[in-house]
């Protein structure tokens, strides 16, 4: 692997608590980017919630849509027919982690968007642009950081960074991780075949599955996610509590895993939320008796031959 070089740092106010110095060191490759205002200091939790964002908007560059992130992980995202629409829906999703958070749009923010992030108390807006009147008003009514993105989108989808890790044992260090779904590895492996909507749906829930921490399970319908749970004990549990999230919003929903399913439990909880497709990795000894519960419950599921395993981030 390449050899990293690290320097040119600047200090910032603190690390995750008040007691830890952290410094920032830009990369010459990195997100091309400007702190719109008179605000010119980001937090390192800022960077933390910027990043969770951006990576996740990548994937859908070329619609409306939205992300929300809060200490340092994914909240909910949305596609719509506008911004304001992609917006409504996280606002449906999550209301609590709006306060706070760190909201993306891959379009423009207007001024009338603004003024609804205002009232919901937003720490950190980024976006592809932003009205001049959206800047003036957010300036002088609100202390809301606007960072707005220079580099296109979609560059960022083949940003080449290593993921490094450090341990007692040593620097863990990997490639990113750049799968991607393909006609080959994706798959109905069941007898029930899903309606359109929840194909969309699944492709959706499966890009955002890659940006969470295993182990995880989202919910999503009509394009927008119900329920995020992840970093859970095991998979069961991280379905069970997204099942509680989303409640009614579950039926005939599509549920997206970080990997394979290898437990009866979650086929169990999904078959109580009335889940609707299930879309998953697919590669265990167990999956053919899975696919045989779901297609008992008429639930759709889908194979992608790919792990998204997110263990330590």
């Amino acid at each position: 692997m390449e050899s990293i070089e690290i320097n040119e740092f600047k200090n910032l106010e603190n690390g995750e608590n008040l007691n830890q110095l952290a410094v920032l060191s830009e990369i010459s490759d990195g997100l091309d980017y400007e702190i719109l205002g008179d605000k010119k200091v980001l937090a390192y939790i800022d960077y933390l919630d910027l990043t969770k964002t951006v990576e996740v908007l990548a994937e859908f560059f070329d619609v409306p849509a939205a992300a929300l992130a809060g200490e340092a992980r994914l909240c909910a995202v949305a596609l719509g027919s506008s911004t304001e629409t992609a917006f409504e829906k996280i606002l449906e999703t999550d209301p609590v982690s709006l306060l706070n958070g760190t909201i993306g749009f891959t379009k423009e923010v207007t001024v009338e968007l603004a003024m609804k992030l205002n009232a919901m108390k937003i720490r950190n807006i980024i976006a592809v642009n932003f009205a001049p009147e959206a800047v003036d008003y957010l300036q002088e009514y609100s202390g809301i950081n606007m960072i707005k993105i220079k580099s296109p989108l979609q560059e960022l989808l083949g940003f080449d960074t290593k993921d490094i890790k450090v341990t007692p044992f040593g620097y863990l260090i990997q490639e990113q991780n750049a799968s991607r779904l393909t006609k080959e590895s994706f798959k109905v492996a069941g007898k029930i075949k899903p309606t359109q909507q929840q194909a969309e749906d699944a492709i959706f829930a499966w890009k955002i599955a890659k940006y969470t921490n295993s182990k995880s399970a989202i919910i999503v319908k009509d394009l927008a996610t119900t329920a995020i749970v992840q970093s859970a004990v095991n998979l069961a549990d991280a379905v069970e509590k997204a099942m509680d999230i989303a409640c009614e919003n579950s039926k005939d929903a599509v549920l997206a895993v970080d990997g394979v399913i290898e437990q009866t439990e979650v086929i169990n909880a999904a078959i109580q939320g009335r889940i609707g497709l299930i879309i998953e990795a697919g590669d265990s000894e167990d999956s053919q008796r899975i696919i045989e519960l779901a297609d008992k419950y008429n639930i759709s599921v889908i194979h992608t031959g790919i792990r998204n395993y997110r263990y330590w981030k």
